[in-house]
């Protein structure tokens, strides 16, 4: 019997059709021991999807409440309420608010919204609702109230996790 070994290649013409073409030589020759495929040992596997927020990376919320705090007594002081005026001042807030938030707060995974209600102090009051989906695990809020005498002003600054 001859050891001779055939095998096939696309490039050389010489190929075999049926499965049984390999000699029993060279199975034997990838069986051997030390010519298997071994894993890289330098390589380390994370998970790569996160289920929430890291250990001490949630929304900061005492570093936003001291924001807002500033960012309103900074606008609104010394003002009295204007309805002509109250459209700016409300956006100027919420302006404001977010570009601090874009710069020191910001929170890797994190979306903020920043949402800021400024109405004159009439007695009347006011109703305001929200509905969401929420997780209580990860999404948080802040609001801050200021009372400029003549006029009230709501900010609510909502941080949710993106999954």
């Amino acid at each position: 019997m001859s050891t001779q070994r055939h095998r096939s290649s696309g490039i050389s013409g010489d190929s075999r059709s049926d499965g049984m073409s390999h000699s029993l030589s060279e199975s034997d020759d990838e069986l051997e021991s030390g010519n298997e495929v071994k894993p890289a040992s330098d390589v380390t596997i994370f998970n790569s999807y996160n289920m929430g927020p890291a250990f001490g990376k949630k929304f900061p919320l005492p570093h936003i409440r001291i924001i807002i705090s500033a960012v309103m007594s900074e606008k609104l002081r010394n003002k009295n309420y204007n309805q002509s005026e109250a459209l700016k001042w409300a956006r100027d807030v919420a302006d404001e608010i977010n570009i601090r938030m874009k710069g020191r707060a910001r929170c890797p995974r994190y979306k903020h919204v920043v949402n800021v209600m400024l109405y004159p102090q009439t007695g009347a009051g006011c109703f305001y609702g929200a509905r969401a989906i929420w997780d209580e695990l990860s999404d948080d809020y802040v609001t801050h109230i200021h009372d400029g005498g003549s006029f009230i002003c709501i900010a609510a600054v909502f941080g949710l996790y993106q999954y």
